[in-house]
């Protein structure tokens, strides 16, 4: 039972940690997480990878190739994509997606760039991720680690507990021998 309920321990602190490193991230840095949803990036970008987007510096749209995050209408993030520069233009650039054949419609301004990504995450670390941003994950990981917490992790002596002293060796508190020698112990420590 005490290693489970290390392990409980062990596992739900991990947990809390992981769930706060991406809130303390985006606290310190400024970026923030963004879940591609369609397949215009794809290779480079699959749906359900996570990017970490870090805050424009007003430069993004002047290198061809610099991927960006861009909305419509400008600090709208409920309608953000990601797309590539393409042809930087007077004013702001053409964008395309890695896996789109013809370039987007209209030009995009420096007013629309969310921030580019700073990095990826893909596979199981998006799903991680994902999850974790559950707040019924959350609650459980929070719950799991209380419970752990409070949770005795060494089984008390049932014989010292009545006793009130539960600061005696268990040997001398049963009454047993040291040593193999046949000596037993009083309570004071004297051979009998």
């Amino acid at each position: 039972m005490r290693s489970i309920i290390l392990t409980l321990r062990t596992l739900s602190s991990i947990a809390l940690v992981a769930l706060a490193v991406p809130f303390l991230w985006s606290t310190v840095s400024g970026d923030y997480y963004m879940t591609v949803t369609g397949v215009s990036m794809q290779p480079t970008y699959e749906v359900g990878d996570v990017l970490v987007v870090q805050k424009p510096t007003g430069d993004e749209l002047e290198t061809p190739g610099q991927p960006v995050v861009v909305s419509f209408a400008a600090g709208d993030t409920s309608d953000q994509y990601v797309h590539r520069v393409e042809t930087v233009i007077d004013g702001g650039a053409i964008l395309k997606g890695d896996g789109n054949e013809i370039s987007d419609p209209l030009p995009v301004t420096a007013e629309q760039v969310l921030g580019t990504p700073r990095f990826a995450l893909q596979g199981a670390w998006a799903t991680l991720f994902r999850v974790s941003e559950l707040w019924a994950v959350r609650l459980i990981v929070g719950a799991v680690f209380l419970i752990a917490l409070f949770v005795p992790s060494r089984r008390r002596d049932r014989e010292a507990l009545s006793a009130g002293d539960d600061s005696m060796p268990h040997a001398a508190q049963r009454g047993g021998s040291s040593g193999g020698t046949g000596a037993e112990l009083s309570m004071t420590g004297h051979a009998r």
